[in-house]
């Protein structure tokens, strides 16, 4: 499928995506935010691809890159933190619903790791374009401790390229849950990754989740893997990262069988997409059901 670049103006600064197409009239915009170390591309690797799904079943999606990846200019000095780019991110999907809004009931974003924590500062915000709901996965509450502690041993003052086998430890569930190229397909969105980002994902997230997740009043579905290697996963884990969405009208949440961190490069990410354009689409029924 053909992708189309996006170039969005904030504040004097870019924020650059892509996406397949306008979608079919009246289905919500879908906008994917990806993780750390990775770009837009994250959401189009071939044969797992978001924006692909999207187009042949009627949505407009939009990947944006987060600033400092791709082609999004960094933040300033000092900005480069969760908050401040939900910030830029806001700015940025509100020009996007200037352009793609017309004759759709609202937008729901869809996020990756370090992505879905910006999406759920971003909900919390409030804002102005109207969010319809939130879709994040490969995100939790708690790391286990190797990891935590080797974030913090990174050198600080250059950007961290995690090598190949890492990745693949780190990122994928086993043998059987990938195919055998699907890291390759995936190297053209791979970038490092600011250790800013590394150190608040097991630093301020763990210590501000609950409180900016009984902000965020749209629904919420929520999927950790099985094999994330990011996190400590559990049922109990899931049950209680859910239980902090305490003003959200419902929240759908789930522990995904047979699949690592980066669920939307395993056998298992059709499933997964489906399931968030059908949130999509659960979340934009609610709203017209209201309206009504």
């Amino acid at each position: 499928m053909t992708t189309t670049r996006v170039d969005l103006p904030v504040d004097g600064r870019r924020i650059a995506g892509a996406t397949s197409g306008a979608g079919a009239t009246g289905a919500p915009l879908v906008v994917a935010l990806h993780g750390g170390g990775y770009n837009s591309g994250y959401f189009d690797v071939p044969g797992h691809s978001l924006l692909d799904l999207g187009a042949a079943t009627g949505f407009p999606v939009v990947s944006l890159d987060r600033p400092g990846y791709g082609g999004s200019d960094p933040l300033p000095g000092g900005q480069a933190t969760f908050g401040h780019g939900a910030e830029a991110l806001d700015a940025a999907i509100g020009e996007l619903w200037t352009d793609y809004g017309e004759g759709r009931p609202g937008v729901v974003l869809v996020a990756h790791s370090i992505g879905s924590a910006i999406a759920v500062h971003i909900a919390a915000r409030r804002p102005r374009w109207p969010l319809l709901g939130i879709s994040i996965h490969g995100v939790g509450d708690r790391s286990p401790e190797h990891i935590v502690g080797a974030w913090r041993a990174m050198p600080t003052d250059e950007p961290v390229e995690l090598p190949p086998e890492q990745r693949r430890a780190l990122l994928y569930g086993p043998e059987g849950t990938v195919g055998v190229d699907v890291m390759e397909l995936a190297k053209a969105s791979a970038e490092t990754v600011p250790l800013g980002e590394m150190l608040e994902i097991v630093g301020d997230w763990p210590r501000n989740v609950a409180k900016l997740a009984a902000a965020v009043v749209v629904p919420v579905q929520y999927t950790l893997a099985e094999y994330d290697g990011l996190w400590i996963v559990n049922e109990s884990r899931v049950a209680t990262f859910a239980g902090y969405f305490t003003s959200a009208p419902w929240v759908d949440a789930r522990l995904q069988a047979g699949a690592g961190h980066n669920l939307d490069h395993h056998r298992l990410s059709r499933t997964l997409h489906l399931r968030q354009l059908a949130f999509a689409c659960e979340c934009a029924a609610r709203v017209s059901a209201a309206r009504d």
